[in-house]
C-alpha cells in the first residue's frame, strides 16, 4: 500500500518535470541574484554585513544537507532496497547537484571570498587546512557542475560517469572540511553518508562475487561428471 502510494507520488512529480526544472531555474537566478546584494552589504551600502556569514554558514549546511539527499538512491540501488519515491532524486539528480554547487559557491563568498575581495581579511598563499579542503571541495564541484548537462553526457560518454564518481571524494573532504574545524553533527551527517558510499560498494562486490562463484558451481559439477 505504501509502496503504491511512492510510486503515485513519484508519477505526479514526474508529470511535472518541465514545470520542476522552470522552478529550479528560479532558485538558481535567485541565488546568483543575491551575490550582488551579499556584496553591497559587506561594503556597507546595505545593513546586515555581520547577519551575512551566519547566513553563509546556512548556505553550506544547506549544500551538505542536499548533497546527502543526492547521493542516497546510489547507495540503495547498491543495497538492492527499493524505495520507489528516491526515483524522484535519481530524476533531478543533475539539477539537485547544481544546486549544492551554488550553496557551497555562495557559502564560501558569504563567509571568506568577499572579505579577501573587499581587504577586509588578507589573501593567504597557504590558509588553513580546513580552508584549503573546502576550495578543493568547491573546485571538483565546479566540474561536476559543468557537465551536468545533456551535451556534457553525450560528448564524454563513458568518461562522463567516471568524472561524475568524483562526488565519492568529495564526501570525504566535507568530513574533513568540517571536522577539523570541529567535530559538530553536519561532520557526523556527512561521515555517514560517506562510509555509506564505501560500505555499499563493498556489499555490491562481495555479492557479485558470490554471484558468480555460484553460477560457476553446476559448471564445475558437469565437467566432474564428463
Amino acid at each position: 500500500m505504501f509502496l503504491d502510494l511512492q510510486r503515485k507520488i513519484y508519477l505526479k512529480i514526474a508529470k511535472k518535470e518541465k514545470f520542476i526544472r522552470f522552478l529550479s531555474n528560479l532558485v538558481y537566478l535567485a541565488i546568483v541574484g543575491f551575490w550582488p546584494v551579499a556584496y553591497l552589504s559587506t561594503v556597507g551600502i546595505l545593513p546586515g554585513s555581520s547577519y551575512l556569514y551566519s547566513l553563509g554558514v546556512k548556505f553550506g549546511q544547506g549544500a551538505i544537507t542536499l548533497l546527502g539527499i543526492v547521493v542516497i538512491p546510489g547507495i540503495l540501488g547498491r543495497f538492492g532496497i527499493e524505495i520507489p519515491i528516491t526515483r524522484t532524486i535519481t530524476l533531478f539528480r543533475r539539477r539537485l547537484g547544481i544546486l549544492v554547487f551554488l550553496l557551497g559557491l555562495t557559502h564560501y563568498l558569504l563567509v571568506r571570498l568577499l572579505s579577501i575581495i573587499l581587504g577586509y581579511i588578507k589573501f593567504q598563499i597557504f590558509p588553513p587546512l580546513f580552508e584549503l579542503l573546502g576550495m578543493s571541495t568547491l573546485s571538483l564541484l565546479f566540474l561536476l557542475f559543468l557537465t551536468s548537462n545533456n551535451k556534457s553526457v553525450r560528448s564524454l560518454g563513458k568518461w562522463w560517469k567516471r568524472l561524475h564518481r568524483l562526488i565519492y571524494l568529495v564526501l570525504w573532504l566535507l568530513v574533513f572540511h568540517t571536522g577539523l574545524q570541529r567535530i559538530s553533527k553536519w561532520t557526523l551527517f556527512i561521515g555517514l553518508f560517506a562510509l555509506l558510499e564505501i560500505i555499499s560498494f563493498i556489499y555490491l562486490k562481495m555479492k557479485t562475487r558470490d554471484s558468480l562463484a555460484g553460477g560457476a558451481l553446476p559448471t564445475q559439477s558437469t565437467d566432474n561428471k564428463k
